[in-house]
């Protein structure tokens, strides 16, 4: 039973109450107020008549795209994305399910918009770009139920991906392969080739073109030979020759690209933050590369060592459990209790800590805050209030030195955007001061409480 006030709020059972008639007078007199909302029905219209119908009318507002000079106003601009996904929904839908080689038809023609739509659209937000992009990822399994001739959607392939200025096209090939059989993978081969040739390498979209063909040729040596010398020494790009080679039995091969792309002590590699992800990333591909061809050519020891060494370097959580389940039973367990004591001493606290935290052994991060507390940085303050919320249960002495750590420092350096947050971390360690037996060598909460005085108000 409905509740009273519940039948006038606008849901799709309240609108089905008022009847197929009514609704579609309602229909009728917004329509005339909003043409995009009149376009959306004369397409749902043409769509339960027939693809034909349905292809008339999307063709009229493609027309209208196409021929556009002036550029969208930002006023527009949501409504301008919203009639580009329409049309995009009603090829790769409806038109889609009546007739497949039509659909691919005008989905060609709706992605050849994207350079001169692009040109004429502020797309910071990236809204219109994100619609091409998904017309491109429906491109594949329609051409797959438009079973045409793969020679000639190879080369419609590549005449788009030659013309491709914004890169909406780097993952085409890609999409496209399930539809190509050899022959038209062969001759998308040909055509990309011959063009890197004239162009040389500077087009992104036709260089990933061919090693998405290579790939799926399993021509690793094709694909070796669209990389540079100077990017084959690269930590990534050696990466990825070696994981091919290795796939093809030649591990030996991939060892000596490893060997010629191998990246520098990971502590050297950088120093600012985003350096350390980049290279962080490259870093973990290649070791991942480097790790499989050692097992391939049996060097099972040697991959065993390196895992070793990449956990002592890094703290790498992945490469101990890696290391630990290949040790034999009882042998894991005394290698775990080693690495924990190695943690427990890794020069850098703040890495130990998001060890101990992420293994999970809470008691171990318990254990360092107490032995190395004067080592916390109270800067932290994400950091240190997610790993002071793990151990308020079971190591509330723990917690309470995280959050004095915060607050020391907001009050030392006056950080008055933190002061509510002060507030905050003060009534945590309150709330915890009765739950812990002995402050030890650390000052109990009312001590705490004199010396830094009450936190100031936000």
């Amino acid at each position: 039973m409905k509740r009273p006030g519940s039948r006038k709020t606008v849901t799709a059972a309240n609108l089905a109450d008022l009847g197929a008639a009514r609704l579609a007078e309602i229909l009728m007199d917004v329509a005339e107020a909003q043409p995009s909302i009149k376009r959306r029905l004369r397409m749902e219209l043409a769509g339960e008549v027939g693809a034909q119908d349905l292809a008339s009318e999307v063709a009229k507002r493609l027309a209208a795209i196409e021929t556009r000079r002036s550029r969208v106003h930002w006023r527009k601009y949501k409504e301008f994305v919203r009639d580009l996904e329409l049309q995009r929904a009603m090829i790769a839908g409806k038109m889609a399910q009546e007739n497949p080689a039509l659909a691919l038809e005008f989905l060609w023609r709706f992605v050849d918009m994207a350079e001169g739509v692009l040109s004429l659209t502020k797309d910071d937000k990236g809204e219109v770009e994100a619609v091409f992009l998904a017309a491109v990822e429906d491109l594949g399994p329609i051409a797959v139920r438009a079973a045409g001739s793969t020679t000639a959607l190879a080369e419609r392939a590549f005449q788009a991906l030659e013309t491709d200025e914004n890169e909406i096209f780097l993952r085409l090939v890609e999409i496209l392969l399930p539809a190509l059989d050899a022959a038209g993978i062969a001759r998308l081969r040909t055509l990309l080739e011959a063009a890197i040739a004239r162009r040389g390498r500077s087009k992104p979209a036709l260089r990933a073109a061919v090693q998405a063909l290579t790939d799926a040729q399993g021509d690793v040596d094709g694909f070796i030979a669209t990389i540079t010398a100077s990017e084959a020494l690269q930590p990534w790009t050696g990466a990825q020759i070696a994981a091919r080679l290795t796939a093809a039995g030649r591990a030996p091969e991939a060892l000596a690209a490893l060997k010629r792309s191998a990246p520098p002590a990971f502590a050297d590699v950088a120093r600012s933050q985003a350096r350390v992800v980049a290279s962080a990333s490259s870093l973990k591909a290649w070791e991942d590369a480097y790790l499989e061809a050692l097992e391939a050519d049996g060097q099972a020891d040697a991959a065993q060592a390196a895992r070793w060494t990449a956990f002592e370097q890094r703290l790498s959580a992945e490469r101990l459990r890696a290391y630990l389940k290949r040790l034999p039973d009882f042998d894991d367990v005394e290698a775990e209790d080693r690495a924990m004591v190695f943690v427990a001493g890794f020069k850098s606290f703040p890495a130990a800590l998001r060890f101990f935290l992420a293994w999970p052994a809470l008691g171990q991060a318990a254990a360092l805050i107490l032995a190395r507390g004067d080592e916390i940085d109270g800067d932290d303050y994400e950091g240190l209030e997610a790993a002071a919320q793990a151990l308020e249960t079971r190591h509330p002495l723990a917690a309470t030195l995280l959050y004095r750590a915060m607050i020391g420092r907001t009050l030392q350096f006056n950080r008055r955007d933190r002061f509510a947050d002060a507030e905050r971390w003060m009534a945590d360690c309150a709330a915890l001061a009765p739950r812990i037996a002995d402050f030890g060598d650390h000052e109990s909460h009312a001590d705490f409480v004199r010396r830094v005085g009450h936190t100031p108000q936000a």
